[in-house]
């Protein structure tokens, strides 16, 4: 039974030396890990200083070397976590332990951010594929974009646009061509309400002469009447002389009243014009009437009735003739204001047709400049129009040959897309974050999840490589420190077997 437990304590302190062995291995990985940061960080500045078009000289070969001498220092600083864990479990006194575990956390956060670094560049060698092409479909993108940019840029005209801007200026020329005709009618018109003073005139010259027309009628009247009081006065005088004949002379004397009175009524039927001729007319009558009353007369009166009746009859024919003058001259004078009436009117109506007329022609020329004027906007609008049509039309051809460029370019973005979709579906770390999200597509899912993803895996993979070197040391150092105590006192007790054979490590 003692056999067995002292094989069974040399096992377990064998086991402890064997768990602080594999520390140093998994130490002794982190350092060389270390190691090959520093040479990667040191090449990455050799590649960037190499890009340059000049030889390299001994600053250059110094940056390279101060950028890998951190990284080596932090290796190196990773070798000392199980000599400083050993320090921890053989140390006496509370103070230093508490000391050598707060330097033996900082160590193992030094090789905590030594793993997540190295599984950084793991990730981002995962990623670079991805991102490459992601790169390359961006870059095509911004080609689309410029492209795009230069299609907006140059198609600036709207065929639709062109018409309905050529069919404003033909709608702006032709309110523009009947705006002026109305403003010049209204000018015309207003020209022409001026001459309403002149016709005013011509009225008032035309009532003048309605009236001296009147007038005359009623010089005629008091002529006729006059004249017919001088031969009543004649006649009655002349009855006194006569007296035989009676029936005859009243016969005559009855035609000659009738004779009268058909002139006086031809007279009162006459118009201007008609009257000298139908006055003449019945005064030759009437004399022939008087003619014969007179040698009536003369034959029943004999000689002396004779001379008394010729000198009367010469009295009469004086006044006659005297109140025939004075009304004649009258009427010449009331005909030649009429005549002088109606040259005004003549003139005046004259006048008036020839500024309407005038008027007439100025509208004419008018409208004319002014349809010459919309033709010539119409004309220009459309050439307008047919300028920037053609230039339309060239502008599409380059229109379209961008189209075929971006169509072009879309295609190979479809080619690297479902290349980044291969790429992505191969890699876990975008298959987490699809699953994760509830993605259908692992290529929909946002870089920062994918990154939160890596993040999280590689911390607890970089929390636990770090930890686990430490870990197995104290873990070996305690089982070896507590069967190394046990062996010791076994050995005091008995004799050493000499098939045995162990080591003990120094407090």
């Amino acid at each position: 039974m003692e056999s067995n437990t002292k094989l069974s304590n040399d096992k377990l302190f064998k086991i402890g030396v064997r768990l602080v062995k594999i520390a140093w291995g998994v130490e002794i990985l982190a350092v060389s890990i270390g190691f090959l940061i520093s040479i990667i960080v040191s090449f990455s500045v050799y590649a960037q200083l190499d890009k340059t078009d000049r030889a390299l000289d001994f600053g250059d070969y110094s940056n390279i070397l101060v950028a890998a001498l951190p990284f080596v220092l932090v290796a190196v600083v990773e070798a000392s976590k199980i000599p400083m864990a050993t320090a921890l479990m053989y140390a006496k006194h509370t103070a230093w332990r508490i000391l050598f575990f707060v330097v033996l956390v900082m160590l193992a956060t030094i090789t905590f951010e030594t793993m997540l670094n190295g599984f950084e560049r793991n990730f981002s060698g995962l990623n670079i594929a991805i991102d490459d092409r992601k790169d390359a479909a961006l870059l095509l993108q911004n080609k689309i974009d410029v492209l795009n940019r230069r299609k907006q840029d140059i198609d600036i005209i709207d065929p639709q646009k062109v018409d309905s801007d050529y069919q404003k200026n033909i709608q702006r020329a032709n309110a523009a061509y009947y705006h002026s005709l109305e403003k010049e009618r209204e000018y015309i018109n207003h020209e022409i309400a001026k001459l309403s003073s002149n016709n005013q005139l011509i009225q008032q010259y035309q009532a003048d002469i309605n009236d001296l027309n009147k007038k005359e009628s009623e010089i005629y009247d008091a002529w006729d009447k006059e004249r017919n009081r001088l031969k009543t006065r004649y006649y009655g005088r002349l009855n006194n002389y006569v007296e035989g004949s009676e029936s005859d002379k009243k016969k005559l004397q009855r035609e000659l009243d009738q004779l009268k009175a058909e002139q006086k009524k031809a007279l009162d039927d006459a118009n201007f014009f008609t009257r000298p001729s139908v006055e003449k007319k019945y005064s030759k009558l009437i004399s022939e009437k008087e003619d014969r009353l007179y040698k009536i007369d003369d034959r029943i009166n004999g000689d002396d009735g004779l001379n008394t009746q010729n000198q009367s009859e010469q009295q009469l024919q004086a006044q006659l003739q005297a109140l025939a003058d004075d009304y004649q001259n009258r009427i010449k004078l009331g005909r030649a204001r009429m005549a002088y009436l109606e040259g005004q009117i003549a003139a005046q109506t004259k006048d008036m047709k020839t500024k309407q007329l005038n008027y007439r022609n100025g509208y004419n020329e008018f409208a004319q400049q002014a349809s010459q004027n919309r033709n010539s906007v119409v004309s220009r609008a459309a050439k307008e129009k047919a300028k920037l049509l053609d230039q339309y039309d060239e502008i599409q051809v380059e229109v379209k040959a961008i189209d075929n460029e971006i169509y072009g370019i879309q295609q190979k973005q479809t080619i690297i897309k479902n290349e980044v979709n291969r790429l992505v579906n191969q890699n876990q770390f975008y298959r987490l974050a699809a699953y994760i999200t509830n993605k259908k597509e692992a290529i929909d899912v946002p870089k920062s999840t994918v990154g939160l993803v890596a993040l999280v895996w590689y911390s607890s993979l970089a929390f636990i490589s770090a930890v686990t070197g430490v870990l197995l040391a104290i873990a070996g150092l305690y089982i070896q420190r507590i069967y190394a105590k046990n062996e010791d006192v076994d050995t005091s007790a008995r004799p050493p077997a000499p098939s045995i054979h162990h080591s003990t490590p120094n407090e």
